[in-house]
């Protein structure tokens, strides 16, 4: 049976011919991207408490009690100035926000061993966006990921944070690759560490009270046994946390599933050749 895919052409079988001699070429990752930037992040969740009525409403009454010049200073700060910037970025005139940082060209991610993928998020249940443990839960997310990047031998590889779309599932999801098991669950039941003073604190007042929920998913993922294409986009994911390494062959899924082994089995086969 054919296993291309229907949008591959000679064109693309041809470029796919490649060899795979670029998993050796590691493609640099500026320091400072390899951290999370969860600045304003931290926030974005309180826009679910958010609707357009609310912003209707609010243009409306502030149309009410503010003279019409202020009214046409405000237009210009929030429509006109972001659309002028838009048609700026059309025409090339103005770069797109963090565009120096896209790899564009197509790569993949290289981990050499096992290491496990930690999926931990929150929702509030709460009405007040302002409720002291949904801040201090913020904070805590915050203080986690300094934790977890100021200390380079903890086992913890790198992630990052996300903000959901979906307002009935989690609202905040933070992906974590640690080297092993053993060390995300040593990070995690450290005394006094802020993973378990965050967790302490949970289990003994927010718990009870439901006004935000949280959970977690742990997966161990066996060396080799992961495939990652990357293209036109800056360092995320598994790549970020690891080696980002050029990538020859788009449609190509099972081959990069299969690569890590054939690299094991060729090393295995000359090291036993060298002892004969």
């Amino acid at each position: 049976m054919d296993n291309s895919c229907p949008f591959e052409n000679s064109k693309m079988n041809e470029k796919n011919s490649t060899n795979e001699n670029n998993w050796d070429k590691i493609i640099p990752i500026p320091t400072y991207l390899k951290k999370a930037k969860y600045g304003l992040i931290g926030y974005m969740p309180m826009f679910f408490f958010i609707s357009p009525y609310h912003l209707v409403g609010v243009g409306l009454f502030a149309s009410l009690l503010l003279p019409t010049i202020a009214i046409g200073i405000l237009s210009v700060i929030f429509v006109i100035y972001p659309l002028a910037k838009q048609i700026l970025r059309y025409f090339n005139w103005l770069p797109m926000p963090h565009s120096t940082e896209i790899l564009r060209t197509t790569y993949s991610a290289r981990c050499d061993g096992d290491f496990v993928v930690f999926l931990i998020g929150s929702r509030p249940n709460g009405p007040n966006p302002l409720e002291k443990s949904f801040i201090e839960l913020r904070k805590a997310f915050q203080s986690m990921i300094k934790d977890l990047e100021s200390d380079s031998t903890s086992g913890y590889m790198g992630g990052d944070l996300y903000v959901g779309a979906n307002e009935r599932k989690s609202s905040v999801l933070y992906v974590q690759y640690w080297r092993n098991y053993e060390s995300l669950q040593g990070w995690t039941h450290k005394k006094m560490g802020v993973h378990f003073k965050s967790v302490a604190q949970y289990m003994s007042k927010d718990r009870s009270a439901g006004l935000y929920g949280i959970w977690h998913e742990t997966y161990k993922v066996r060396d080799g046994e992961y495939e990652s294409i990357y293209e036109n986009m800056p360092p995320i994911g598994l790549a970020l946390a690891t080696s980002a390494v050029p990538e020859t062959k788009k449609n190509n899924g099972q081959n990069r599933m299969q690569r890590r082994n054939k690299e094991k089995q060729a090393e295995v086969t000359k090291s036993t050749s060298g002892t004969e």
